[in-house]
């Protein structure tokens, strides 16, 4: 089988897309399968990545929107013709050229959807106010129906489409995309092995408090700066590090600096994936006040790493976190209940050690060997 996988993002960017795609590009190559690559770059890079051994083209991203989708476009036509199937990241920067370049030389196309991005768009750049659920029965300006329309219309045409978790299944058929065409494929947390080498970050001192996302509304970052004041009223060590960065950025530094925490919180901008796993080995508490999460690969890692966990009752994460068995689930942007149970996990160790036992459990559901088997399989049809 050969596969061109056409993603938006790709290391040294950050963020789960951009894992995923080296990740299966790695690992169908242990499997004797021909892999190509193709996504979004800061700038040109050589063709080939010397430590994975596949052909990787790079689109350069400050290029005009339309050179930069012709440039994408043409460079997977080349990589296609001789391909048995194209493997989009995503229904617009990727999934968009891929749609029409499977179809004009007849290859299978395949597309992993990992959440709604018109209402990403919709949030950051148009004003929508409404929940993931609530944006799927409503109606909008016309940049955000657009989006929606082509984001329905790639989704609806694809052969096969993935996704990660069954909260996002029913998003996706609610587009009209049939349903045995859908396939749940929870990704894969990390390789213990490889966590087991890395070191804490030294000079780390304090019960240290960890989030990391990309820093965009509904990841709920500035919810967590302003319930410190009274955390730290009931234990002065506490200390909370951001890994992120993101259009809410500059917001955040100055909301930090507004209520005097520039000593108790530290923001960090994205920093290497070993790195941030680095961090987490840091830390004693892991939490995501998010709104919308498809499946939360991030809250994988924090397990791997030996974090308890806190986050939302909202989308996938229910299907990652067990409240009460390997974690705490609270509303989203609660303060009441995220510092209830920020202090209920600091204060009682026995229940930290028992969450973070069972979510070695939860974990063997989310190995690499289940999620590369399921893709191959649905992507060898």
């Amino acid at each position: 089988m050969k596969i061109v996988i056409a993603s938006g993002i790709y290391p040294p960017d950050i963020g789960g897309p951009a894992t995923y795609s080296r990740l299966i590009a790695r690992e169908f190559i242990k499997r004797n399968i021909n892999v190509s690559l193709i996504c979004y770059s800061d700038k040109e890079d050589e063709p080939f990545d010397r430590e994975e051994k596949f052909k990787i083209v790079r689109v350069v991203r400050k290029k005009f929107f339309l050179f930069r989708y012709l440039s994408y476009f043409f460079n997977l036509y080349k990589l296609a013709r001789h391909c048995d199937v194209v493997y989009a990241q995503g229904p617009l920067g990727a999934g968009l050229p891929a749609i029409a370049v499977s179809r004009i030389l007849g290859k299978k196309f395949v597309i992993k959807i990992v959440g709604d991005y018109a209402w990403e768009q919709g949030v950051n750049q148009f004003g929508v106010k409404d929940s993931i659920e609530e944006f799927q029965t409503r109606r909008y300006d016309r940049k955000t129906e657009s989006i929606w329309k082509i984001q329905k219309g790639v989704v609806k045409s694809a052969d096969k489409i993935i996704t990660p978790s069954q909260f996002l299944k029913k998003i996706i058929k609610g587009w009209g995309a049939k349903e045995q065409k859908i396939n749940v494929i929870y990704n894969a947390g990390p390789e213990i092995s490889f966590i087991e080498k890395i070191e804490k970050k030294p000079n780390q001192k304090g019960d240290i408090l960890i989030s990391s996302a990309r820093l965009e509304p509904w990841k709920g970052m500035t919810t967590l700066v302003e319930i410190m004041p009274d955390l730290l009223k009931k234990n002065p060590n506490f200390k909370l590090v951001i890994v992120g960065s993101g259009p809410e950025g500059e917001k955040i530094k100055i909301l930090i600096r507004n209520l005097h925490l520039e000593k108790e919180i530290e923001l960090i901008d994205k920093v290497p994936h070993e790195e941030l796993m680095a961090y987490f080995k840091a830390s004693k508490i892991f939490i995501l006040n998010t709104g919308y999460e498809g499946l939360p690969h991030i809250i994988l890692e924090a397990m791997a790493c030996n974090l308890s966990v806190i986050t939302t009752n909202v989308c996938g994460n229910p299907e990652v976190v067990e409240n009460g068995y390997n974690g705490l689930l609270v509303e989203y942007n609660n303060k009441t209940q995220l510092k209830e149970a920020i202090l209920k996990l600091w204060s009682e160790e026995k229940i930290r050690e028992k969450f973070v036992k069972n979510s070695k459990e939860i974990l063997k559901k989310f190995t690499i060997e289940e999620m590369i088997n399921k893709t191959i399989k649905t992507l060898n049809f």
